[in-house]
């Protein structure tokens, strides 16, 4: 077996000193850790397990350098002269760098595999240093390619007192997005310079995944020991149990992880998708601080109450769609909701801690109408208002509508995949309309959601193996009014330059991307709160990663962020750079300059209550 890095962090962020970091730097592939030094149970201890959240960075892209690269690489002169109109339009507005806004929330995966950890009898601690130093933000570098990376997170000295305070026997490193990897490569490499014999183990979107994530990455370029591969909340537990010697197992034997020995990585078995997920569904919340979280905004938007606790939560996880730009079936598998009885429990468990707002960050929440409507009531019976943010479907709701026809939704999408509607033509059936769905949503106290709109681009979205139904302006709209009129505050969901790998390789035109960026106006004007345009991004996790990754830039820092480009198109339609001045122009044209500002100045979307 080759054994290859793909991608890597940029060349300008400091080395990692661990002895572990240069062993594999010089080309050295020492064991995993196979368990403690001694065995804590035994000596009477509970094992200490901390789990953290890395300081997060983000991109600042001077405009000079943005213009630069289109003047060298821009192929058609119309397009051209477009951007040095946007360009000199931002400059005018004091405007010198596209910028990547800061985000966080609550770490709800780390969450899930501390509260099974702390179950079974484990210390556990969550250290999350993006939100406990969000307001410390400095300059880090510069990339090679010229943008300001700024971090904003605890520092590093005030993360290793942490650790060093706590003493833990084995760290759990959270990496969901790309884009952060270069952050959680040096945590890894902060807890192994402390003690080298600290088991490190990483899990996440980015490493989530034998054949379709970046394992092997993490096991290559960070002092990392393990990784626990798509769904944790079972794999984490046993692992610790054979690493601490609770159980007399060989690692080997976890099903779901992947480490390194005899100079190999080494796969186990995988570990099946959990088909329910009653007993990961209550949070045990004395493993963090909602009072951090629970501020006036949330990460899309304005709350509701001024008052109380906010939590992040969800009703079901993973999603049947299987869009091929998604990493969701990949890492959390087909769509599985609580039980209503477990769903009960929650919410009256939540409550009796002071939470008494909501957001739902479910993977697929219209997956089932007949669900949203029962989780819309039971939310509404706990008197907790509630905003979604997972993204839900806007196909769901065009095929509600009465106008439209079975067969008009069948045509929009391939004979093969007609199944992704089956519980909504159930609902259909059964009577349930679009209207029935946000009247429930709205008199349980929903008062926001993210519509996941995507594209005005047929084609698109059907080589995406996502419905096309999206793209229908008429009902778009309507369902948009029908939104407002109930009071539910709309966020649509945009994305920019599709390349899609089906067959012939799909290229967005740039000219249909600007179709997508007028969709979006339209939309603003029928009555859309905001207007969120995302860039394409080859997502580890996601079932076309494997083919993107050979057109996708290798840094880290540079990509892979949805609000930076990773890919230039591959016929030169486009470049990276061009994409990213289309996406800002897209937000100041739909919200205005004072609008960019105050998302980058806030950290949330300019949603208001």
């Amino acid at each position: 077996m080759t054994l290859e890095i793909v991608l890597k962090s940029d060349r300008n962020r400091p080395e990692l000193e661990s002895l572990l970091a240069r062993e594999l730097r010089d080309g050295r592939l020492p064991d995993s850790i196979q368990k403690l030094s001694y065995n804590p149970w035994q000596n009477g201890e509970t094992p200490r397990v901390m789990l953290i959240v890395p300081p997060y960075t983000r991109i600042r892209r001077p405009l000079d350098l943005v213009l630069q690269n289109l003047e060298m690489d821009e192929n058609d002169s119309a397009h051209l002269g477009q951007d040095r109109n946007i360009v000199s339009a931002l400059r005018v507005a004091g405007i010198n760098y596209l910028e990547e806004m800061k985000r966080a929330g609550v770490p709800m995966g780390l969450l899930r595999v501390g509260t099974a950890a702390k179950k079974a009898g484990y210390d556990v601690r969550i250290l999350d240093a993006v939100f406990e130093g969000w307001n410390n933000e400095e300059h880090y570098f510069t990339t090679k390619e010229g943008s300001e990376m700024y971090s904003y997170g605890l520092s590093k000295e005030e993360i290793a007192k942490r650790i060093q305070r706590f003493n833990p026997h084995v760290v759990g490193i959270t990496i969901d997005y790309t884009h952060q990897w270069g952050n959680a490569r040096e945590i890894a490499d902060l807890v192994k310079i402390l003690d080298e014999k600290t088991i490190v183990v990483m899990g996440g979107t980015h490493v989530g995944h034998r054949d379709y994530a970046l394992p092997g990455d993490a096991l290559l370029d960070s002092p990392t020991d393990y990784i626990v591969l798509q769904q944790t909340d079972h794999s984490f537990t046993e692992l610790l149990d054979v690493l601490t010697g609770r159980k007399e197992i060989d690692v080997s034997r976890v099903n779901g992880v992947a480490f390194r020995r005899d100079g190999k990585i080494v796969y186990t078995d995988r570990r099946p998708f959990m088909s329910t997920i009653n007993d990961i569904a209550i949070p045990d919340l004395s493993l963090v601080n909602l009072d951090l979280y629970s501020g006036p905004n949330h990460s899309a938007g304005q709350r509701k109450l001024d008052y109380g606790k906010l939590l992040y939560m969800f009703t079901s996880i993973g999603c049947n769609i299987r869009c091929s730009f998604c990493a969701i079936p990949n890492i959390q598998g087909g769509w599985v909701p609580v039980e209503e009885q477990t769903l009960d429990s929650m919410l009256g468990t939540i409550t009796k801690q002071g939470v008494r707002e909501v957001l739902i960050e479910d993977d697929h929440l219209f997956h089932d109408p007949e669900w949203t409507i029962k989780v819309s009531q039971k939310l509404q019976e706990y008197n907790l208002p509630w905003v979604e943010e997972g993204g839900v479907a806007a196909f769901t709701l065009v095929a509600l509508l009465p106008e439209v026809s079975e067969d008009f939704i069948m045509s929009s999408v391939a004979a093969n995949e007609r199944h992704k509607f089956n519980k909504i033509i159930v609902a259909k059936r059964k009577g349930i309309t679009t209207g029935d769905l946000i009247s429930k949503m709205a008199e349980s106290g929903c008062y926001s959601l993210y519509l996941a709109v995507e594209s005005a681009n047929d084609t698109s979205l059907y080589t995406s193996h996502k419905p096309t139904l999206n793209t229908k302006e008429a009902y778009t709209k309507k369902i948009i009014e029908m939104l407002a009129k109930s009071g539910i505050r709309t966020t649509c969901g945009l994305m920019l330059g599709f390349i899609n790998p089906n067959g012939e390789l799909y290229v967005e035109p740039r000219e249909r991307i600007e179709n997508t960026i007028r969709y979006g106006q339209f939309l603003k004007r029928a009555g859309a709160a905001y207007i969120n345009p995302f860039i394409f991004t080859p997502l580890p996790g996601a079932e076309h990663f494997p083919q993107l990754k050979n057109y996708a830039i290798r840094n880290t820092d540079e990509g892979f962020s949805h609000e930076f480009g990773t890919i230039d198109a591959p016929n030169g339609e486009w470049t990276r750079d061009g994409l990213n001045l289309l996406r800002v122009h897209a937000i100041t044209q739909t919200i205005g300059i004072d609008g960019y500002k105050q998302i980058l100045r806030t950290g949330t979307w300019p949603v208001r209550r």
